[in-house]
């Protein structure tokens, strides 16, 4: 009786260990915190990677191997912070930076393409999952305009277990000449997906084993095109392109990010692999003054300055530099709102900063060195 009581309890443990996951809106991205991934682009890297197959029964992935080509590091603030709340009502979360700072958890926007230009990327979290309401560029060509999508897209869809579809269609335009007496010009972007989440098990990345995790297999159709009107009326409508992708998402519970990211083409061949680094636990609360801080330019070669906004105090306030590790890299005693940080002397990389006033007030921004 005693053997079987400990083969019951092997067994028992054993699947324990090996148990399917459901993910909710708990596991989604949260206020405050920044989230730092590597991105590996190396073609004889990513394409070794398996990514195994659609199955019920358990697997395990290996991506150890991977390499890092470039960093990112998205922070999650309230949209109720930004001065576009009401042009997004539907959104609860924003990231704000250069494109080259986001990370690929970005669908079907265009931040990909938008290189150093600045701007903001809007998005909703609910019970329900996690979609992209719009957004809004504040350099380059088209800036300062609020585009929203509608639908919005889809990016992880909850309560999500093995075996669970979503199905989705997300839509934005952007207007390139807005003339009221010509023909005015739209580009127009469209996705057509399906999200299954087709397989479970665990997966190692260079950082980290995960030993229970969901894929999400989101098989997307994007069309590009140009529409031109005048008024309400359609004089022309035509395709520019259309691709066909292929991306898994590996998603754990507690982690709020996806610990990876596989974007494969047309034909499932691995294109680039992003994986979970770390990250920057939530700020606190947000103070009762009207922003946090701009820093420009960002990324950095040599100098930046960071300008802080007029309801923080200043008394006995100081900055601090952080790097990725935590570990103390600057402080320095501040008596002015424009603050400029020498970075010669800084290794390339991410660096977190901390701004503190004698009464307990707190800004929090990040910075990127290139040299």
């Amino acid at each position: 009786m005693r053997n079987i009581f400990f083969l019951f309890c092997a067994v028992f443990f054993a699947s324990a260990l090996e148990a399917q996951i459901t993910i909710t809106s708990a596991d989604l991205p949260r206020l405050g915190d920044t989230y730092i991934t590597n991105t590996d682009t190396t073609a004889n890297s990513v394409t070794v990677v398996s990514n195994g197959l659609p199955s019920a029964s358990f697997q395990s992935w290996n991506f150890s191997s991977l390499t890092s080509d470039y960093l990112s590091d998205p922070t999650y603030g309230a949209t109720s912070w930004t001065s576009y709340a009401a042009a997004f009502p539907a959104s609860n979360l924003y990231t704000y930076g250069p494109a080259a700072l986001y990370s690929s958890f970005c669908g079907a926007a265009p931040v990909g393409t938008q290189g150093m230009n600045k701007g903001y990327m809007f998005w909703q979290e609910d019970n329900t999952g996690f979609r992209i309401v719009g957004f809004r560029s504040d350099s380059g060509t088209y800036a300062n305009r609020n585009i929203t999508e509608n639908p919005m897209e889809l990016l992880i869809g909850t309560p999500a277990t093995y075996g669970t579809v979503f199905t989705n269609t997300g839509r934005w335009e952007l207007p390139m000449n807005l003339q009221p007496l010509d023909v005015d010009t739209f580009y127009v972007n469209r996705v057509v997906k399906t999200l299954t989440c087709d397989a479970w098990g665990s997966i190692q990345t260079p950082n980290q084993t995960y030993p229970s995790v969901l894929r999400i297999h989101e098989h997307m159709i994007r069309y590009d095109s140009a529409y031109a009107r005048i008024g309400t009326t359609l004089v022309y409508a035509m395709e520019l392109k259309r691709d066909t992708l292929n991306n898994y998402m590996y998603i754990a519970n507690n982690v709020h990010y996806p610990v990876c990211i596989v974007h494969a083409d047309v034909h499932d061949v691995n294109k680039s692999i992003e994986y979970y680094y770390t990250v920057l636990a939530s700020t606190p609360e947000h103070s009762t003054f009207s922003n946090t801080t701009n820093v420009f330019p960002n990324p950095v070669i040599s100098e930046s300055t960071i300008e802080i906004s007029t309801g923080f105090n200043l008394d006995n306030a100081s900055i601090c530099y952080f790097d990725l590790m935590g570990k103390l890299i600057m402080n320095k005693e501040i008596s002015s709102r424009s603050i400029q940080v020498n970075s010669n002397d800084f290794a390339e990389g991410v660096y977190f900063y901390t701004i503190q006033n004698a009464i307990g007030e707190i800004l929090n921004g990040k910075v990127s060195i290139v040299k």
